[in-house]
């Protein structure tokens, strides 16, 4: 039998930590296989990835994954809970016996008893969330007053632990990880480095993604950035054409020029008249920066925007895209081991959902939701490759997985 864990990722782009916890995770778990979750083309933060996801995926594997799976679109454009829960879905259904996840706290007895708190108190906490938004709070805010308002002074000592772990990004994930798990074993890897929002630290061997992105952004030569890096990782990003947000910002523009704001207010992020809202900020703006900063308020996170614009320029309709949970696992790459995983999945039949490694042939016996997820994957990544430069030759009927 193989013993798997699993591991929810963008490699947005793949740096230091994120082969720290590979190696922690295999370490704490002695599993046999890493299994990797990832986002495809555009990350949960609303934003097309700064690398295509079948690179990301090889990166992956040289990093010690053994098997990449796509967390498909519509989640990874959704909001934590909805990526968190697609990811562990497709994780648990693949067989593995652990979820590892990053933490600003590392603390797993903190995390535990703030998910089961907030699964306890879920309905008195939603309709607080509510009352909250109501008054102008962001959805984080609301929640945090939310979760506040529910306790006592009597079992109030570890309450500011709990506070902190409902705002730091990757413990909001871990939240959610938990909230989902029904078979698998949670791994807490507590964060090595650079914390999520700060920026480039002069030859640090631990970066954040955002730092490293907003550095080749800003123009910075890739070589300064290896310390933080692995050298497949820095190759990547030599030899390949970046994509950011800004380059989208035509695209944008004309979706949301082009689209009556009642029908803008029918992609999931949007609501409460941010159909309107968007559309005045792309008349007034030129940039995907500039627009979506324009759009964003005290109640309306720039993540939400960012989202919102991702979800127009692909066609996501709450409507026709329904939120339920994954409906297939999609195969991105793997090596021997993952193979043999792959293998034991298919046919031992542990594994409730179809497995996908050639979509040309395994799409026609996909249900109709399954195909429309899955057709949204498909044309996420063909506006990835127009806005990258790409060919026909890079789309998702003609790509196959990466084997190490």
């Amino acid at each position: 039998m193989i013993k798997a864990t699993g591991i929810t990722a963008e490699y947005n782009p793949l740096h230091n930590g994120h082969v720290y916890q590979i190696e922690k995770a295999r370490e704490i778990t002695d599993c046999d296989v890493i299994a990797v979750a990832m986002s495809g083309d555009f990350v949960q933060r609303g934003e097309p990835a700064i690398l295509d996801k079948w690179t990301r995926c090889g990166l992956a594997l040289d990093a010690g994954a053994d098997i990449v799976v796509e967390i498909p679109a519509l989640f990874c454009l959704g909001n934590s809970a909805q990526y968190a829960s697609a990811s562990v879905r497709v994780l648990e259904a693949l067989g593995c016996d652990n979820i590892a996840f990053g933490s600003e706290s590392g603390d797993i007895d903190i995390l535990r008893r703030t998910a089961e708190r907030l699964l306890s108190n879920r309905d008195e906490i939603d309709k607080r969330i509510k009352e909250c938004i109501s008054k102008g709070l962001s959805w984080p805010a609301a929640r945090e007053q939310a979760y506040r308002s529910l306790r006592t002074a009597a079992d109030s000592g570890s309450l500011e632990k709990e506070i902190s772990v409902l705002s730091d990004p990757n413990d909001i994930l871990a939240l959610e990880y938990l909230m989902n798990m029904r078979k698998a074993q949670p791994v807490c890897i507590k964060r090595k480095g650079a914390g999520y929002h700060e920026g480039l630290k002069a030859s640090a061997g631990f970066q954040s993604a955002g730092a490293i992105r907003d550095a080749l952004r800003n123009g910075m030569d890739t070589d300064e950035l290896a310390d933080g890096i692995p050298g497949s990782t820095l190759k990547a990003l030599k030899e390949s054409r970046l994509v950011f947000s800004d380059e989208m910002s035509e695209l944008l523009r004309y979706a949301a020029m082009s689209t009556p704001a009642e029908m803008i207010e029918r992609c999931p992020s949007a609501g409460e008249g941010l159909g309107n809202r968007l559309k005045n900020a792309a008349l007034d703006h030129n940039t995907w920066e500039g627009i979506v900063k324009a759009a964003k308020s005290k109640r309306y996170t720039y993540t939400r925007i960012s989202r919102l614009c991702a979800q127009l320029i692909l066609g996501i309709d709450r409507d026709h895209h329904g939120y339920s949970a994954p409906e297939y696992i999609r195969v991105l790459g793997f090596n021997e081991k993952g193979r043999e995983m792959l293998s034991r999945s298919k046919s031992g039949g542990n594994c409730d959902l179809p497995i996908l490694t050639n979509i040309n042939k395994e799409a026609q016996g996909l249900t109709d939701e399954a195909r429309s997820m899955l057709e949204l994957d498909v044309h996420a990544a063909d506006i990835y490759n127009l806005v990258s430069g790409r060919d026909n030759s890079y789309s998702d009927h003609i790509m196959t997985p990466v084997i190490k």
